[in-house]
């Protein structure tokens, strides 16, 4: 069966968030409207080497190939729009519409001033400039081909299908409340086959989506999970997205942080303390930029089965355009962070070396470990088994020719009057050397006994999650009918402002006990936030138990300093009141 027949049969369906702007593209549409730049040291303005109009693959790997030592970018939107363009594009009736959910409900206070931080420093960062978004999807127009570029290999045992798609922007950020935008977005999906050989056609096995937070083993599903949602039984739905066009098996709003990496003893006290606030269950797993991967898949769709259709072409390492043009696909914002620049094409990354994902897809997904067949396991089990037993049957050689060399060295120490508890040199040397022969040879009898393990048992078959470390879930709808709930949409969207605000008030005013007011403030707006939550009687019990534990390291402190009998009594006060409040729960039990 050739490529692109393989390609075809298992061509995944993409479903978009309502609201979507950008679908995949074809590369000659793209370049059609695209100009190539050069950035050069020394030089704050790029140099223009094909203007608009006159790009397209062919010419456009001859010039990546003729400056391939150099930092070269695409930039399809030639000018931003204007506020009264972008005013006038927001109210177009052809504009796909978009409803937001409130991100900041599901972090905590902490995640929501380090959110502003970072959009703060877009205005000293290189950033996409305002407008960008709508000039791109104003010129990329009402598309009439959808396209993906297959990329076809064999490794491992495996035949990698890849699909590899190209939006003109991710404007995650600008549209739909993300972490960044960047001009051009190349996306993958790619499945993973049993390769058969000529005995008969391959069989799918696993497939993994491209995706912000999953790495290694956690990239990728089993063919059979449960999850995923197949149209016609071979073609796997992917959920992207919004404006970030990342993959996802389930629909829905997938919420993360982006983390901010502390100290361990400082990440552990504050995840301790963090249990103490209303948030604490199921908050911030790490301190980081709270956002919301809009995933839902009640928007546009592309592939078998739906209104649009793909339009394939097969591309290789040979293919020119993908070969010869190492540079940016959008625009060089030149931020520091890399989350506002453009991305490289399908087999590089920003910095011109190959993509693990294109190079070698398959320690790239984790499946370097996994046999592709029952049968090649068993068969690789065998082959590790006569390793082992090679390995342990030299171990044993080894061991017995250092034991006699050890106790011929002992013979000569006791002949000279030395003692066991006196070894010489030699025989401390032999002493260890046995030692650890011994321990390997321990180990040896360990891997064999778990390979006849496994070699007794091969038909088990792991759960379709087993591999997973995190298994990303999306939020389960959010009930905001209640005022409550209504007030901590609100309360989420305008808390870390109002803090940052009355900060600035204070020092403006030159308040002098500025640290006690902002620290009266802080409690006042956890107190508001357990309310809103439905968590103030779990905050008021937490911060009861905290001051306890520091009453009693107080009076612990007070019974090492010399006041034996204050902390003493402060301890028997506690206990007292303890014993007293087990005796009313019994009380009230019987």
């Amino acid at each position: 069966m050739g490529d692109l027949e393989l390609l075809r049969r298992f061509e995944p369906v993409i479903k978009y968030t309502q609201g979507e702007l950008f679908l995949p593209a074809p590369v000659e549409d793209y370049l059609r409207g695209a100009a190539l730049y050069v950035n050069t040291k020394g030089k704050r303005k790029a140099q223009q080497l094909a203007p608009p109009g006159t790009l397209d693959p062919a010419r456009l790997a001859r010039l990546g190939h003729e400056t391939e030592s150099k930092r070269t970018y695409l930039q399809f939107v030639e000018r931003p729009m204007s506020r009264r363009e972008y005013k006038q594009w927001r109210k177009g009736a052809d504009r796909p519409k978009f409803k937001a959910s409130s991100r900041f409900a599901s972090v905590g206070l902490l995640s929501r001033l380090i959110d502003t931080v970072m959009r703060l420093t877009l205005l000293l960062r290189g950033r996409v400039p305002g407008g960008y978004a709508a000039a791109a999807h104003q010129q990329i127009g009402k598309q009439s081909s959808f396209a993906y570029y297959g990329h076809v290999t064999r490794d491992a045992g495996y035949v990698v299908l890849q699909y590899w798609y190209l939006y003109a922007m991710n404007d995650w950020r600008s549209t739909f409340g993300g972490v960044n935008d960047h001009e051009a977005d190349w996306e993958q999906v790619t499945i993973f086959l049993v390769d058969h050989g000529e005995d008969r056609e391959p069989e799918p096995a696993w497939v993994a989506f491209s995706s912000h937070d999953e790495v290694g083993d956690d990239l990728r599903r089993r063919w059979d999970d449960p999850d995923i949602t197949f149209v016609d039984g071979t073609h796997p739905v992917v959920y992207a997205g919004a404006g970030s066009h990342s993959g996802a098996y389930l629909p829905g709003e997938y919420v993360t942080s982006v983390g901010v990496p502390l100290p361990t003893l400082i990440e552990r006290l504050r995840r301790n303390l963090a249990r103490l606030l209303p948030w604490g269950d199921g908050g911030d797993e790490v301190i980081g930029i709270p956002y919301i991967d809009y995933r839902r898949g009640d928007g546009d769709s592309v592939g078998p089965g739906q209104d649009r259709q793909w339009s394939p072409t097969v591309i290789t390492d040979q293919t020119p355009w993908v070969r010869d043009y190492r540079g940016l696909w959008g625009l060089d914002t030149q931020d520091p962070l890399g989350g506002e620049r453009a991305p490289a094409g399908p087999r590089y990354d920003r910095d011109g070396t190959v993509r693990d994902s294109w190079r070698q897809p398959v320690a790239w997904a984790g499946l370097d470990k996994e046999a592709p067949t029952a049968h090649e396991a068993t068969a690789e089990l065998e082959a590790l088994r006569e390793s082992v037993l090679e390995e342990s049957g030299r171990v044993s050689r080894e061991l017995e020719e250092a034991r006699n060399r050890l106790r011929g060295a002992r013979s000569a120490d006791r002949t000279a009057g030395r003692d066991a508890r006196h070894p010489s040199k030699r025989v401390a040397e032999l002493t260890a050397a046995v030692e650890a022969l011994r321990q390997q040879a321990t180990d040896l009898g360990e891997d064999l006994d778990a390979v006849d393990r496994a070699l007794s048992r091969p038909d088990v078959i792991e759960a379709a999650h087993s591999h997973l470390r995190h298994r990303a879930m999306p939020l389960e709808a959010a009930d905001i009918r209640g005022v409550r709930d209504r007030l901590l949409r609100i309360w989420a969207a305008a808390s870390a402002s109002l803090l940052m605000g009355a900060a600035g008030l204070l020092l403006l005013l030159g308040y002098r006990n500025i640290v006690g007011a902002l620290l009266i403030l802080v409690v006042v707006m956890v107190v508001i936030e357990a309310f809103l939550r439905g968590r103030l009687v779990h905050l008021i019990a937490n911060v009861v138990v905290a001051i306890v534990i520091i009453i009693v390291l107080m009076a612990i402190v007070s019974v090492i300093l010399g006041n034996f009998a204050q902390g003493l009594g402060v301890l028997l006060l506690l206990a007292a009141v303890y014993m007293g409040w087990q005796t009313f729960k019994e009380g009230a039990r019987t």
